[in-house]
């Protein structure tokens, strides 16, 4: 074998190697076009196709969006949602390669003959072959702990869409609020210009005064700002829930008449929401698949203690002599000191801490059931109080004042301090029915689950496809 041959040997290893090795496709990220997609997507969501062919930004809007439109917007279109499914496809993506088997190793080149006795053949080549044979089950080991990183993003992503469609009933009753409090400022502005007018039409019986008038005038104008503000609340409550969808904000101006629908269930008891968190509460579930990938994790970790077989063939000439000498080697490292014994205490001590930190998120689970169940249940007290005895008697009371001013009986300022007691009596029945929602939704989001329904609900067990793929055939060296 002279060095041709030699030569030819490495260039056909070479070209071996290289033909199954993948190549850089560039793929580069434009980003006016990127925020231009993103931008029409939040502005005609499920319109795409139809921009992309007629290039026209004037669709119209979607109006009166119901619970499960919003929800499903959300899927498709929400920030946080395709952060989780992107990464979990990330892990996902090494988890369907096999980890491969050890590269064998190739060893070529010259031995030179020197001396008197080298009369043929100074230079003769030589070559061995590295192969590398894995005696234990690292390589499913290994495979198992790609599943199961991959399983820890899938679940996580489950539990991150539960926790944003829980925070997405929330987003929208406090914006069916938000609007219900823009409408009832709107009616106390306009009954303020009411007062008003009346006031001036008393002046001109004799039956009121400029001054009465001045403080019914300046009644209205904090009216006026009180609108203001509530104009503001909505807006914000509007770009709130479209941030959490990944739509505009301007689909949200207007929802159903019945978005504060609340179906509840009479038979809801204290024990029964504790039972539920085992399966429902996503910070339990995300810890339940981190325990399964330390539990990976430790079982690498002690595949790793044993040694591979090294198995090393190899030709050679002799120098000085026309003679080829082939060779095997059989080699395995002796794991008399070193057998992992720091990952394995690491790995098995992880097991642990994730066991640890389970029970802990179980015990603030459990407090936090005990805790929202005890505020709805004074919420619901406190707005049943409000709407059946305070409200009520706001309302008798500045029927009394305004027929009593009619008639000559009252001044002004009796009418005025009724008609401000309903108005704030009203915005605080409101506030009271937001309040009573919130602890709903307090209460469904430490169960992990909803437990009122609204009208067009979603079904929450209707996940997004990539999140559905779960461990399908992922990894090869299942043992």
């Amino acid at each position: 074998m002279d060095r041709h041959s030699i030569r030819s040997i490495i260039l056909v290893c070479l070209a071996g190697v290289s033909s199954g090795c993948q190549s850089y496709e560039p793929r580069p990220l434009d980003p006016h076009r990127t925020l231009n997609s993103v931008d029409r997507a939040r502005l005609h969501p499920g319109h795409n196709n139809e921009m992309r062919a007629s290039k026209d930004r004037r669709l119209p809007f979607v109006s009166n969006v119901s619970l499960a439109q919003a929800a499903a917007w959300m899927k498709l279109y929400s920030p946080d949602l395709k952060e989780t499914i992107a990464a979990y496809e990330t892990a996902y993506a090494r988890a369907q390669v096999k980890t491969p088997l050890p590269n064998p190793s190739l060893e070529v080149g010259p031995e030179f003959g020197f001396g008197s006795g080298v009369e043929v053949n100074p230079v003769v080549p030589f070559g061995s072959l590295g192969i590398t044979i894995p005696l234990g089950d690292r390589l499913a080991r290994r495979d198992n702990l790609n599943s199961a990183r991959a399983e820890v993003l899938r679940v996580g992503g489950l539990a991150s869409l539960r926790e944003l469609y829980l925070e997405l009933r929330r987003r929208y009753l406090r914006l069916a609020i938000a609007h219900k409090v823009q409408g009832l400022r709107t009616e106390i502005t306009a009954a303020a210009r009411q007062s008003v007018s009346q006031a001036r039409h008393l002046v001109e019986a004799g039956q009121a005064t400029a001054l009465d008038v001045a403080l019914f005038e300046l009644e209205g104008g904090r009216s006026q700002a009180q609108l203001l503000q509530a104009k503001a609340a909505s807006a914000r409550s509007r770009a709130e829930l479209a941030a959490l969808v990944g739509v505009g904000a301007a689909h949200f101006a207007q929802l159903p008449d019945n978005s504060l629908t609340l179906e509840v269930k009479s038979d809801l008891n204290l024990e029964g929401l504790k039972r539920l968190l085992t399966d429902n509460h996503p910070e339990l579930a995300r810890l339940r698949a981190r325990y399964e990938e330390a539990e990976c994790s430790l079982r690498l970790e002690i595949a790793e203690q044993y040694p591979d077989l090294k198995i090393g063939p190899s030709l050679a000439g002799d120098s000085g002599d026309h003679k080829t000498v082939l060779g095997l080697a059989l080699g395995i490292e002796l794991p008399l000191f070193d057998q992992n014994q720091q990952a394995i205490a690491e790995a098995s001590q992880k097991r642990e801490e994730i066991r640890m930190r389970y029970e802990a998120a179980a015990n603030r689970a459990l407090a936090e059931v005990e805790r929202s169940f005890a505020a709805l249940q004074l919420a619901k007290e406190r707005r049943k109080i409000l709407r059946d005895t305070i409200l009520p008697s706001a309302k008798k009371s500045i029927d009394l004042a305004r027929r009593s001013m009619a008639a000559g009986s009252a001044d002004a300022l009796r009418l005025l301090d009724a008609e401000r007691s309903f108005r704030q009596v009203k915005i605080e029945a409101l506030a009271a029915n937001l309040a009573e929602r919130e602890a709903w939704i307090d209460l469904e989001m430490s169960v992990g689950k909803p437990l009122v329904r609204i009208p067009g609900e979603l079904d929450i067990a209707r996940v997004p496809q990539k999140l559905r793929a779960a461990q399908a055939s992922t990894g090869g060296h299942k043992k």
